[in-house]
């Protein structure tokens, strides 16, 4: 007498032995170190173009990994020349290819004066090995709100970037 199959009875016992536990989301932690200079204009009733400020910035950046071109970014910056300032740099960056990331944020210096407003950049990587990046870009920012704005007028810098950026 020939046994009876039944296949349900087979895919069943594949699911209940065969189970792979489930992924959660991970967060992609990364961090970078640049410096920017460029130039700087504005002011109150004229239009006064001079180099910008000599700036540092160091911040960290999160992703999850199942959305890995969406990016928040976090970081301290510093004018370090002719005078020294801080602040901090907050941004959405959206990785447009592998090579190009644009990003829109806030930036704002709170010592010794403030100065608050959008930011929005653009950084090529150059892939150094396979965690780390050379980083270059432009960047636009553009002062609103401030004790350091000259009278009624804002202030706005186009700044080069370039810096290094790393996968934690």
């Amino acid at each position: 007498m020939r046994p009876v199959t039944r296949p349900w009875a087979v895919v069943v016992a594949a699911l209940l032995f065969h189970v792979r536990p489930a992924a959660a989301q991970q967060w992609v932690i990364g961090g970078n170190a640049e410096v920017a200079s460029g130039i700087a204009g504005g002011g109150d009733g004229m239009t006064i173009i001079e180099r910008a400020r000599t700036r540092i910035r160091l911040g960290a950046d999160l992703r999850v990994d199942e959305f890995p071109k969406d990016i928040f970014a976090i970081a301290i910056v510093a004018e370090i020349e002719p005078h020294s300032s801080f602040g901090l740099d907050l941004r959405y960056v959206r990785q447009v290819t592998p090579k190009i990331d644009v990003s829109v944020g806030a930036i704002g210096f709170i010592y010794p004066e403030s100065l608050v407003g959008p930011v929005a950049g653009l950084r090529y990587h150059i892939t150094v090995s396979h965690a780390v990046d050379v980083v270059v870009g432009p960047e636009l920012d553009v002062f609103v709100i401030g004790a350091d704005l000259p009278g009624e007028g804002i202030i706005w810098q186009t700044l080069l970037q370039a810096g290094v950026h790393v996968d934690l």
